[in-house]
């Protein structure tokens, strides 16, 4: 019983780990697209970023960081987004578990 109970456990982290994962990436590729909207930043990016984390995984996500580079490539700019962070530690083992996404985007004109 107790190691049904344990699989059991397991899997739901599993699955916690996996939602967060998915979580981390949306909120980079959000990021990379508020960066390339008309009239926003790299702050904006950032911004975006965070909140997408914060409202949807909650506080599944310790300690984390959003870094945002632009680079110019003759006369468009590409937008970088990473997001990282580590997954809260709960279940029968306690791992804290590092996510992390990036993603990319294109735009004509450099961001302010």
């Amino acid at each position: 019983m107790l190691l049904l109970l344990m699989l059991v456990l397991g899997a739901i982290q599993v699955a916690f780990v996996l939602y967060a994962r998915n979580v981390v990436a949306a909120s980079a590729h959000e990021g990379a697209r508020a960066a390339v909207e008309l009239g926003r930043n790299v702050n904006d990016a950032r911004t975006v970023a965070s909140e997408v984390v914060r409202s949807s995984a909650g506080g599944l996500v310790e300690q984390m960081e959003v870094a945002v580079s632009v680079q110019a490539v003759g006369d468009i700019s590409v937008v970088r987004v990473r997001v990282t962070g580590r997954l809260k530690s709960f279940g029968v083992i306690p791992l804290r578990i590092p996510v992390g996404s990036v993603a990319t985007s294109v735009r004509k004109e450099a961001p302010v």
